[in-house]
């Protein structure tokens, strides 16, 4: 049966791992240090077919936590037990709106929990919750300081969002349908409230579809590493041109705007 120290051993033992300046070195801890944000957490996940695209050369954190529940339960129960019903648990924004959906998401610490962090009222970064005090949580975080770290914060620290809970061995309403051999994956649809986006808006969620143009190849004005580009959150004219262009494609309204349609549309692919 799943349990909170499960997580919690495979979170701590990672603690010291660094990032990577490119694509060499993956698995060992410290060799080809950077901060490029190559990490043997996107690969491993890449390979068993999560998101909706290879992350590896993108923020990390998220994908650190999800690694932790791959290792520990394989990919449909770890999804399962972190309440993932879509294709976008790589964003921090969006697994807190899955906890949420779940109405396992509050300001209540346990050990075990994914905790997300705040700026200006978004939540740009999460971790993982090892140990709890009446006044402090223990978490550790991938792509801090561009490492799994172990990080202290006071419970009433204005930087903590909330808590998602994950369903440690608890049954879930939904009944979870393994992944078919060989066969056409399983669909699963996932309701997430997305805001209309358009030139001069900034942060993560911009940083979303961004990510999604990018795997269509639309380059958005971000930098290249190795040969990719990385979304960098900024909503600017190069960004409003490939939308428009992905809008034509679609025999959409070219109005440069992100909106329901044009979310719809990045998404269905």
């Amino acid at each position: 049966m799943s349990k909170p120290s499960d997580i919690v051993t495979i979170a701590l033992a990672e603690v010291g791992y660094r990032e990577k300046a490119s694509n060499a070195s993956l698995d060992d801890k410290t060799t080809n240090a950077g901060a490029a944000n190559w990490t043997k957490y996107a690969r491993d996940l890449a390979a068993a077919g999560y998101y909706n695209g290879n992350k590896n050369g993108y923020a990390w954190c998220d994908v650190f936590v999800d690694w932790c529940f791959f290792k520990a339960y394989g990919a449909v129960e770890g999804q399962r037990i972190q309440c993932q019903t879509g294709p976008l648990g790589a964003g921090c924004i969006f697994s807190a709106q899955y906890y949420q959906q779940k109405g396992r998401y509050d300001r209540n610490p346990k050990v075990g929990d994914q905790v997300f962090f705040q700026s200006g009222g978004e939540i740009g970064h999460t971790g993982i919750v090892v140990e709890v005090t009446d006044s402090t949580i223990v978490a550790v975080e991938g792509n801090s300081s561009d490492q799994v770290k172990k990080n202290t914060y006071s419970r009433s620290n204005g930087y903590i969002a909330g808590y998602g809970h994950p369903l440690y061995g608890e049954a879930d309403s939904t009944p979870v349908t393994p992944a078919p051999v060989e066969e056409t994956p399983v669909s699963v649809t996932c309701e997430v409230d997305l805001p209309l986006l358009k030139n001069g808006d900034e942060g993560s969620v911009v940083k979303n579809a961004q990510v999604l143009l990018i795997d269509k190849g639309y380059y958005c004005g971000g930098r290249r590493f190795l040969g990719r580009e990385t979304a960098d959150g900024e909503f600017g004219p190069t960004t409003e041109k490939s939308v428009k262009s992905f809008q034509s494609l679609k025999k959409l309204t070219a109005d440069g705007k992100v909106g329901s349609e044009t979310w719809k549309a990045l998404l269905s692919e």
